[in-house]
């Protein structure tokens, strides 16, 4: 019987030898004498009519047998004709592993010759290739999307180029790097940025080892540094270089800055512009003030406070000038001022605008009498020098307003670190801090740690107050002799 349809161009076919069927009008299923892979390679002729693939028919048993959807009439005519490696023709056919050349010149094709694997060769080499999980561009071959710019490739064996001309979104819950970051370009982070394994404190960047437990400012929340136990930040330069924090606005470069300068190991505080205020230097030297360079001298104007227990506070000029004052809320008390020359006058404010009740008829030599004046030293002394002077707490029922503090009085502090003479250190300090810090170097290995101990507070005497009490003594007694003498 002729072949109605589009000739086929290659492949081959054959006429199936189904004269073992019955065809009754009930039954629906018949076998084809042969294994078929699809319903695309049966061309099925019933009675003349050429039937659908799929619709009329389908195959059953394996692909050994054929079922007609409806049961072919008694004395049906049905010939069947098996179609296979045809072009132009069904497009499943079995290649077995047959090179599909694809292009004029044979260099574009495809090929599954290694199972479970197709290879796409294009201008004679294998660029692509697809298993059942993998998609593998070989050489330096590139996926690109809208045109070339966008793209991704691998560059060589071990570097993969993802291309973009404006820029790559990743949109995930979390994505996880691991390995090193190279940011060879300018990174713009819109969005918080977290190096955490958890949380979120901030709005900027979260630097995160592990849970504090604390909150941040929102006043200072850009840069968040934490840890459950010390968390720091290192600023590393070279020996002959500086470490700058600087502090600008829209008024300057430098309004203020903290800066360490390695070669000569100072650390210094600026504000105001820029201008240098407080400087630290390697020798444990503390100048505050301006031209700070030579604080080591002396002989700067401000202040250097010395690791030998030494306080120098330099003024330059004529006349008075007050280099310290002490205040009780807005109300000068007293001050340490300086003649201008070399004079140093300790004042206690002492206006009579400022007093009232004023006495001046008082038996200041009866007082003056209950006084202990005694000779002694002090513990502390290695040399057990003699002084002359007084005991807080006796001078304390005759004078009171010349004594501070409470006599036996005593504080508990927590945490404890003590100096190897039994005296306070540091308080609040935790164990395993001290601990660390011996080995940092922040505490003497002569130190030790105790969770409570008791200090006491000791009294004070202000020599002054004594003065006027002497003054008025004098008087008294030379009324008396005044009065002997007449």
């Amino acid at each position: 019987m002729a072949y109605i349809g589009k000739s086929i161009e290659s492949g081959t076919f054959s006429v199936l030898d189904t004269s073992g069927n019955t065809y009754n009008g009930s039954n629906t299923a018949f076998n084809l004498g042969t294994q078929v892979g699809s319903v695309a390679q049966l061309l099925v002729s019933h009675d003349g009519v050429i039937q659908k693939p799929g619709t009329d028919y389908t195959l059953s048993s394996g692909g050994a047998a054929i079922t007609f959807t409806t049961a072919p009439a008694s004395g049906a005519s049905i010939f069947i004709v098996e179609i296979s490696g045809a072009v132009g023709g069904p497009l499943d056919s079995d290649l077995n592993g047959t090179e599909l050349i694809l292009d004029a010149d044979g260099d574009t094709s495809i090929t599954a010759d290694t199972d479970d694997q197709i290879d796409i060769k294009i201008a004679g080499d294998d660029d692509f290739t697809f298993t059942a999980s993998t998609l593998t561009v070989n050489s330096t071959n590139k996926i690109c999307f809208n045109d070339a710019s966008q793209s991704i490739q691998g560059a060589s064996a071990t570097v993969l180029d993802i291309n973009a001309t404006d820029e790559i979104e990743l949109n995930a819950t979390a994505i996880d790097l691991n390995g090193t970051l190279d940011v060879s370009g300018t990174s713009l982070l819109t969005g918080r940025v977290g190096v955490v394994t958890a949380g979120d404190l901030g709005t900027g960047i979260h630097v995160r080892t592990a849970d504090s437990g604390a909150g941040v400012d929102a006043g200072a929340d850009e840069l968040v540094l934490e840890n459950s136990g010390n968390a720091g930040l290192s600023i590393a330069s070279g020996n002959t270089s500086t470490g700058t924090i600087i502090f600008s606005d829209d008024g300057g470069s430098a309004e203020g800055f903290v800066q360490y300068k390695h070669d000569d190991n100072y650390l210094r505080f600026g504000t105001g512009g820029g201008n240098e205020r407080v400087r630290f230097t390697s020798g444990g030297i503390i100048g505050i003030g301006q031209a700070l360079d030579g604080v080591s001298s002396d002989s700067t104007i401000g202040a250097s406070m010395h690791p030998e227990g030494r306080v120098n506070i330099c003024y330059s000029g004529t006349g008075g000038h007050g280099l310290m004052t002490f205040r009780n809320g807005n109300n000068e008390i007293g001050s340490i001022s300086n003649s201008g020359t070399s004079g140093i006058a300790y004042n206690t404010s002492s206006d009579y605008r400022l007093k009232e009740n004023v006495d001046y008829d008082f038996d200041a030599t009866t007082r003056l009498k209950q006084l202990k004046p005694a000779r002694f030293n002090f513990i502390a002394d290695e040399d057990n020098t003699l002084v002359d002077g007084f005991l807080a707490h006796e001078v304390s029922s005759v004078i009171p307003e010349a004594i501070n503090g409470t006599k036996d009085a005593t504080e508990t502090k927590q945490k404890v670190v003590l100096n190897s003479s039994g005296s306070l250190f540091a308080d609040n300090i935790e164990e395993a801090d001290w601990t660390q810090g011996k080995t940092d170097g922040v505490y003497a290995n002569d130190t030790t740690w105790e969770a409570s101990k008791v200090f006491p507070i000791y009294q004070g005497i202000d020599q002054s107050k004594l003065i006027p009490l002497l003054v008025k003594t004098v008087l008294e007694l030379e009324a008396r002799i005044a009065t002997l003498e007449g």
